[in-house]
């Protein structure tokens, strides 16, 4: 169900706090671009004002955000108004030639927002495990403006840290906090999630070109690598995750750390954006992109022969500032349950276990933590080989996609060579930045997706890497391109038809195995017991009025959420009345459900033996479901052979 009201308050949200961090800051010139200039800063630095909402417990409500999103851009409009500063007029509809490069890059990302959005809503479900983990924190928030996981007295995951929400506390929540005050105005959550998260995804082509064409001082370059980045399978999927967003706002963060060179205002923007990417993702990401920021500072320190101590202060002092969260972290959960639960790839082990074996391990300290900060191990990471980078593949990893295509290869392998032979003198002087920085990206992001394949890693979590290593294989591409169209002419508009073949190629050997990978149906939730239960569900919720109380018999509230309809995951009378649920007869079941407003009793009886085979066997099963059906409580509204839902008398 879309909801247009709530895509306007987003850009209002984002637009607001961008024209409120750069009113006094250069901008561009033209109007088109300015506008996502100020979105692109604007969502960079609403993940940190959201965390730190929530640590001054000021309730996450969509009209708060509104308000200090819109407060400053009224107040400078009434005064300039009350100034005879602005004269209300029809604007020039002139069109510029950077526009037209612009309105490229605009493209690009509606293509890629269809492609992602087309891929999100090919199926009714919610794919994998993390999306439907996603969705209880982003209700959560919808429904209680809080970002802290709450107390409870059911412990139903038998933890110690992550209770019932897996993506608040203490995995930073920003992510799930913008979604959930998305939600409060969209009753539709799997709609906001899965157009907002494509949205967020495309709209990082349009940051990406502004910082490009900064980078690189030429649109056509900027316009390129655009191109070439959209292309990537490797270069995010519409896997519904927080990486969408921290890859994202990467990109405003170094346009901040661009214009921070030369004007130190910018800096406070900069510290910000770095704040909001400690607080968006766990730690290896927002590492990640600190590094290369910092490879990036070093880089153009040396070049430059001037140290950019004022940048680095922004890099750190953003760091610093993101502990408004892991600080209040720390003191929840303590140093050694903190420091073991981010050192547990999958986060379900018991933090003050995974912490005292990590120190059993190793006296030296130092060397225990960098070993757990480059760690090569990952829930999807392998030591990979050539057909990995060289051939893009139209089935790929849903959550991390690989590989980069024929023709880009070739491209990146032929602009890295011809970026060291052609500037061999040149590499590191000023004019020529950006290159020795794409270099040494390259190097870095190269190396530490191979963290398996070398014996020494330098980053956390290889699979994760393939996103950023898509950057500066975009940049170095363009550079190959450009060593095609400097071959001596030989036929008439050469020159183009060079360009049109490389950009066939990339379309045929990388665009093309992205697009199929991203519009193919893509598995869900382990929580299913059957290959047709999702779609059956799916059929079934969708029937119903959004946030409709229904309660599953088996114990998956996640679901429910997920579909669209209600049932509170985090609430501590219905877990433990879970607990015993195979206990309780029919009538003990229909007094609850009343008790509780539920609208529907849902049974489904692949996945209730799956969840209860170890209290049922399928005669005790069948016979539960045969007094349900008996009892005149309940009463049959939809039966199907995998799912059967009862109206509750």
């Amino acid at each position: 169900m879309i909801s247009f009201i709530t895509i306007i308050l987003f850009f209002v949200y984002i637009w607001g706090l961008g024209y409120t961090a750069t009113h006094a800051l250069s901008k561009p010139e033209s109007a088109l671009e300015r506008f996502f200039f100020r979105c692109g800063i604007g969502l960079a630095i609403l993940p940190i004002l959201v965390v730190l909402m929530n640590t001054l417990r000021v309730p996450l409500d969509w009209k708060i955000v509104l308000l200090l999103s819109v407060a400053f851009p009224i107040y400078n409009l009434v005064q300039r108004v009350r100034k005879k500063e602005i004269v209300f007029a029809m604007p020039a509809l002139a069109i510029r030639k950077s526009d037209m490069f612009f309105l490229g890059v605009i493209l690009i990302a509606l293509v890629s927002l269809y492609v992602y959005a087309s891929g999100a809503f090919a199926y009714p479900y919610l794919e994998n495990e993390d999306p439907w983990g996603h969705s209880v924190g982003i209700k959560y928030v919808a429904v209680e403006k809080d970002g802290y996981e709450p107390p409870v007295n059911v412990n139903v995951r038998q933890r110690k840290i992550d209770h019932v929400l897996s993506y608040i506390d203490p995995y930073p929540p920003a992510y799930d906090i913008i979604l959930g005050i998305l939600h409060q105005t969209s009753q539709d959550i799997q709609w906001t999630m899965k157009f907002f998260n494509a949205l967020i995804i495309s709209l990082g082509f349009i940051f990406f070109y502004m910082f490009a064409e900064i980078f690189t001082k030429s649109r056509m370059k900027a316009l390129g690598a655009t191109f070439i980045l959209a292309a990537l399978p490797s270069y995010l999927s519409h896997f519904i995750w927080a990486h969408a967003l921290g890859m994202t706002i990467f990109f405003p963060a170094l346009i901040a750390f661009e214009r921070g060179r030369e004007d130190r205002r910018w800096l406070v923007v900069a510290g910000l954006i770095v704040a909001s990417l400690w607080v968006t993702q766990n730690v290896e990401q927002p590492l990640k992109a600190s590094t290369l920021i910092f490879i990036y500072l070093a880089v153009s320190s040396i070049i430059y022969r001037k140290a950019e101590w004022y940048c680095f202060a922004a890099l750190f002092g953003g760091f610093l500032f993101s502990f408004v969260w892991w600080g209040a972290m720390i003191l929840k959960y303590g140093l050694k349950g903190f420091l073991g639960y981010f050192g547990v790839e999958s986060g379900a082990e018991v933090a003050e276990v995974a912490a005292t074996e990590a120190a059993a391990k190793s006296s030296n300290f130092i060397a225990s933590f960098y070993k757990a900060l480059t760690n090569p191990g990952g829930t999807a990471s392998r030591a990979y080989g050539f057909d990995d980078f060289f051939f893009a593949q139209h089935n790929n990893m849903i959550n991390a996609p690989i590989g980069i295509g024929i023709v880009v290869s070739l491209l990146v392998l032929i602009g890295a060579v011809y970026l060291l032979v052609r500037y061999r003198k040149q590499i590191v002087t000023p004019d020529n930045t950006w290159r020795a920085v794409a270099l040494f990206w390259l190097i870095y992001l190269f190396w530490g997706v191979n963290g398996q394949t070398f014996h020494f890693s330098v980053a956390r979590g290889p699979f994760r890497i393939w996103m950023f290593l898509a950057i500066p294989v975009a940049l170095i591409a363009v550079e190959g391109m450009e060593f095609f169209t400097r071959l001596p002419k030989l036929i008439p508009f050469q020159k183009y038809a060079i360009v049109a073949v490389l950009l066939v190629g990339v379309l045929l050997t990388s665009a093309h195995q992205k697009y199929s990978a991203n519009t193919a149906q893509w598995p869900t939730s382990g929580a299913f017991a059957h290959p047709q239960e999702p779609f059956a569900f799916g059929e079934w919720y969708r029937s119903l009025e959004p946030n409709t109380k229904v309660f599953l018999y088996s114990p998956r509230d996640k679901l429910t959420i997920g579909y669209g309809a209600w049932s509170c995951e985090w609430c501590d009378d219905i877990n433990l009345f879970r607990k015993e649920i195979t206990n309780k007869s029919a009538s003990e079941v229909h007094a609850f459900l009343k008790q509780n407003e539920y609208d529907y009793f849902v049974i489904a009886p692949y996945m209730d033996f799956k969840h209860f085979d170890d209290r049922l066997n399928e005669t005790q099963l069948l016979g539960k479901y045969n007094e349900f059906a008996g009892s005149g409580l309940f009463t049959p509204v939809h039966q199907h052979e995998l799912i059967i839902a009862f109206a509750v008398n």
